[in-house]
């Protein structure tokens, strides 16, 4: 067993939402050999020995297969008797980026390379208390996609501490985290902005990390921190609809310290809210980075402030997995993930991240079906299908890229069982028919047309999802070969049916789908890259009137599609485009990639103004301009 003797325990035997525990428990060290903790718990922990913070942040995992780090503790341990201190918050609600399971903490405390001793671990014994530092039970949502928002409080004395409360256990299938550790970056201060918003700070850049506030108050009070990725308003936009990016402090009278590590937000600027008289000495974030290696640059002028801006998106859109956006989401996204890998084969020098989100991303299927959620861990997401098809072609791209095939093997099952659904709905007239809604989403970008907000039509095809079928069962077929499997389909059949039902003879356009005459840009572009279309379809996948244009998440596609055509010009097309695009972004200001071109207007003011989709420009430097890598 990993964990030994070690018992699921808990503060009581009927968690809440929003509740946080404090468990301690000594242990005797007698120097030389190398100590480790192993800890599990949902849905957060915060661990010390000795008053020494040596880990924090759980991997999120799935009911069926939990996660566990393993920390080398020994640096904070001492001869003779030590000091563990763990909290841990339950957050109690599912989210984008999280399954609730219960609550629960699961550790043990070992020494010995070899020979392993056993010097403490979790069960009946384990001391534990409410944890006074934080406040339980206030339920606050800040988006529905990040999950609840945390309230630390610095005026409740501590609870007495009684025996743990032993659970079912849930360490039977917990494995090592497969990531890396984030690494604290140096803490960065916020500056006062001058102005009509009293107590607004700039950090200067957008950074992704951990909030600390340093205040004095006349009297008790509750602070409210702000925190967004721009001022368009004159203030930090805290309230989005049903949205609240804000973080709450209880205070006492006279000086405060806090430092919360349960909430990692990203921002370029922090508000402080409070009536009461209150100084605030201190603001700012502790940036946290996924530790990779960069790879040398020699770009210059505007091609260069893109491509560092496209890295630093995409940096602080790795964490525990790629996030979609550090600020509003933090979620993983199996095409927003393809995106980011792509990107970091051509920026980074390791590659262990992109098979791990691979390995994670084929766990999160459907309940009875073999499609994959809309984001890991989550459940009963509007799940998208095109997102499912192109799965494949990220693992395709993986192993063209490292030559890892062992992956195959790994992710054969559920690749296989997401072009299978496809096949399975095959309709007489040769193809897909659109997945009903709920549960699916027919989803392609945020553009007319492709936003899956189309009337449910259930013999409605879609251009893109058949086209992405074949673009991804051709790769398929390639994975196949490692592990000696066939996947029987006619494509060439797909290919004439896609012709047939979606071209127009008349302007050489594919429409974007069989009851919608429109043209899109990205289906253009997608029936190109299976091979069809002509001259005149080329013109549409460039732009022109009466075609949809392409979102910022989806160029890639659009680039792919014009250098396999036109090997003349079509690079100066692309690095063209990407001028245009990104120059007009960075003009703004922006140090990093926004979601769409709308910036933060998009979505009903809701807009990111730093997403991993984004930063594909790195993949076509590397490619077109490679004598400066």
């Amino acid at each position: 067993m990993i964990f030994k003797n070690a018992k699921r325990i808990w503060i009581n035997d009927s968690p809440k939402s929003e509740e946080y525990g404090y468990f301690t428990d000594k242990f005797v060290w007698e120097g030389g050999e190398t100590v480790y903790l192993k800890i599990l718990a949902e849905t957060d922990y915060i661990a010390y020995i000795n008053g020494t913070r040596v880990g924090h942040c759980q991997f999120a995992g799935y009911p069926h297969e939990k996660y566990y780090d393993k920390l080398d503790v020994t640096s904070a341990c001492r001869d003779g008797e030590n000091l563990l201190e763990v909290t841990v918050r339950y957050e109690g609600v599912n989210s984008a980026c999280h399954i609730d399971d219960g609550a629960g903490l699961a550790y043990s405390v070992e020494c010995g390379d070899t020979k392993r001793r056993q010097l403490a671990y979790s069960s009946a014994a384990t001391l534990c208390a409410p944890e006074h530092r934080y406040v339980s039970h206030k339920v606050r949502e800040i988006t529905c996609q990040l999950g609840l928002t945390s309230t630390m409080d610095n005026a409740t004395p501590a609870f007495p501490l009684s025996p743990a409360v032993e659970l079912e256990d849930f360490t039977a299938t917990a494995k090592v985290r497969p990531v890396k550790l984030c690494e604290d970056c140096e803490p960065v201060e916020g500056r006062e902005v001058i102005g009509d918003t009293p107590r607004l700070y700039d950090l200067g850049d957008e950074y992704a990390g951990y909030l600390y506030l340093k205040v004095s108050c006349a009297a008790p009070c509750e602070v409210k921190v702000a925190y967004g990725e721009h001022i368009e308003d004159g203030c930090v936009r805290q309230l989005i609809g049903a949205r609240d990016f804000s973080l709450d402090f209880v205070c006492r009278e006279g000086a405060n310290c806090f430092e919360q590590r349960f909430v990692r937000l990203s921002a370029r600027y922090l508000q402080v809210i409070c009536d009461a008289d209150v100084t605030v000495e201190q603001i700012g974030l502790i940036p946290v980075l996924y530790p990779v290696t960069e790879r040398p640059c020699n770009l210059t002028g505007l091609d260069r402030e893109i491509y560092d801006a496209c890295v630093h998106t995409l940096r602080l859109c790795m964490h525990t997995h790629y996030e979609d956006c550090p600020w509003r989401e933090q979620a993983l996204y199996a095409l927003d993930s393809r995106n980011q890998m792509l990107c970091g084969y051509a920026a980074f020098r390791e590659w262990e991240f992109q098979r791990a989100n691979l390995v994670f991303m084929s766990k999160g299927k459907r309940p009875d079906d073999t499609l994959l959620e809309l984001t890991y861990p989550a459940v009963n997401t509007p799940a998208i299908p095109f997102f499912s098809v192109m799965y494949p072609v990220a693992v395709y791209e993986y192993a063209e890229k490292t030559g890892d095939v062992t992956v195959v093997s790994e992710v054969y099952e559920t690749m296989r069982g997401i072009l299978q659904k496809m096949v399975d709905r095959i309709g007489e007239n040769g193809l897909i028919r659109n997945f009903p809604k709920p549960p699916y989403w027919n989803f392609y970008e945020w553009s007319e047309g492709s936003d899956g907000r189309a009337p449910d039509a259930s013999e409605r095809c879609d251009l893109i999802l058949n086209c992405a079928f074949v673009y991804s069962a051709e790769r398929f077929r390639t994975l196949c070969q490692v592990v000696d499997k066939r996947f029987d389909v006619d494509l060439g059949a797909m290919r004439e049916a896609i012709k047939r039902e979606f071209f127009n003879e008349e302007t050489g356009f594919f429409r974007i789908a069989t009851t919608d005459s429109g043209y899109s840009q990205l289906g253009n572009a997608f029936a190109m890259l299976i091979g069809l279309g002509d001259e005149r379809t080329l013109a549409a996948v460039r732009g022109c009137e009466g075609v949809v244009p392409a979102t910022l998440s989806m160029l890639g596609y659009v680039y792919d599609a014009i250098l396999a055509r036109d090997k003349k010009n079509g690079g100066e097309f692309v690095l063209s485009d990407i001028r245009e695009k990104y120059g007009y972004m960075l003009s703004k200001g922006t140090t990093t990639f926004w979601e769409t071109l709308d910036g933060a207007e998009a979505f009903h003011r809701a807009g990111s103004l730093c997403h991993g989709w984004s930063a594909m420009p790195i993949v076509y430097y590397k490619r077109l301009l490679h004598e400066f890598f």
